[in-house]
């Protein structure tokens, strides 16, 4: 299953980082790919999407939807 993340707080490539790393390291997913210019993170596997807001909230970003 595919989702996407929409992310408001980040600037540069670090933040890019951050978020990917913590998402990488969620049970169940199976891709990871973040976009700066479209603040949005989209990954595949079959998380919860309370999950999937903890993981980027826990980096220090918000989650400001999930679809």
């Amino acid at each position: 299953m595919k989702k996407t993340i929409s992310i408001s707080g980040m600037h540069c490539e670090h933040c890019i980082n951050a978020v990917t790393a913590a998402l990488k390291t969620v049970p169940g997913i199976t891709s990871v790919s973040v976009s700066l210019e479209k603040n949005k993170a989209v990954v595949e596997g079959g998380v919860p999407d309370n999950i999937l807001r903890e993981a980027v909230e826990d980096t220090g970003f918000d989650v400001t939807g999930i679809k």
